[in-house]
């Protein structure tokens, strides 16, 4: 069977040796079948394709057959994975939206329908990781307490860490009410400049730019962020978005560390 997907890359780690990364879209395409909806989820759940997700490694040129997903809570949880014996399903039942880890060949990733897909990498501590950015977990600083984590652990300088925000929900489509954005305001210094107004006393939130904020403020350089510049609600037919759509499809946004090139490093 001939399948086509076109996974989405940020042009500032697409020429990051040693990493593969890549946002899933909607669709995948079957020679002449036209095209049909991509079914990502967590180990086990109903609906869920393990096949869509070696798909999606193939076509990300990633030499593995599955992505260690951890169960998502909107938190700022951080799961860091050491252990090279554990499954994917082990790691399924595990709470945190952020996932990194020094295993190179391990697929590691996130789920998301607006909310925003982050792949943070340190090239020279050889670290990688995926962190789902919804309201609830930027507004308690899940990307800070990411690379607080790479830091922490690893040895990670801030000062060489990438980042690459995938497609999401835009400021041009976030509606949110008063109390969504009370937390920002506790949260972030320049919480003013991650909104504008709306009609009927609500306003537009813009996650994209708190998270840039959050890289920002962890030390990281301004040219070491990424952006896709993808806008989920504006481009259903490209990207699933829960607050376009209610109930939908969830994309798969996945980052792995080449082995071959960690072993280059190492001659």
């Amino acid at each position: 069977m001939n399948v086509s997907i076109d996974p989405i890359k940020i042009p500032g780690l697409e020429k990051t040796v040693g990493l593969a990364h890549g946002f899933s879209p909607r669709n995948f395409k079957i020679a002449g079948r036209g095209e049909n909806v991509l079914r990502f989820g967590r180990s086990g759940q109903p609906g869920v394709s393990p096949e869509h997700a070696r798909w999606l490694l193939r076509a990300l040129n990633m030499r593995t057959e599955e992505v260690f997903l951890a169960r998502q809570v909107h938190g700022n949880g951080v799961y860091a994975l050491e252990d090279d014996s554990l499954t994917n399903a082990q790691v399924a039942s595990i709470e945190a939206d952020a996932i990194i880890t020094p295993l190179a060949g391990r697929a590691v990733g996130v789920l998301t329908a607006d909310c925003v897909p982050i792949i943070i990498y340190d090239p020279l501590r050889r670290v990688v990781g995926a962190v789902h950015a919804g309201r609830r977990g930027t507004a308690n600083n899940i990307l800070f307490h990411a690379v607080a984590a790479l830091r922490r652990r690893y040895g990670c300088e801030p000062v060489n860490v990438l980042v690459g925000m995938g497609p999401g929900i835009g400021v041009c489509c976030y509606e949110v009410d008063e109390p969504c954005i009370q937390p920002f305001k506790k949260n972030y210094a320049n919480w003013q400049g991650l909104m504008r107004a709306a009609p009927q006393g609500k306003f537009f939130l813009d996650l994209f730019q708190a998270n840039r904020e959050d890289a920002l403020s962890s030390g990281i350089p301004a040219e070491n962020i990424f952006h896709a510049d993808c806008c989920t609600s504006c481009e259903t037919h490209r990207f699933f978005s829960y607050r376009k759509e209610g109930r939908t499809g969830r994309m798969l946004s996945v980052a792995m560390m080449d082995p071959v090139a960690r072993l280059a490093g190492r001659l």
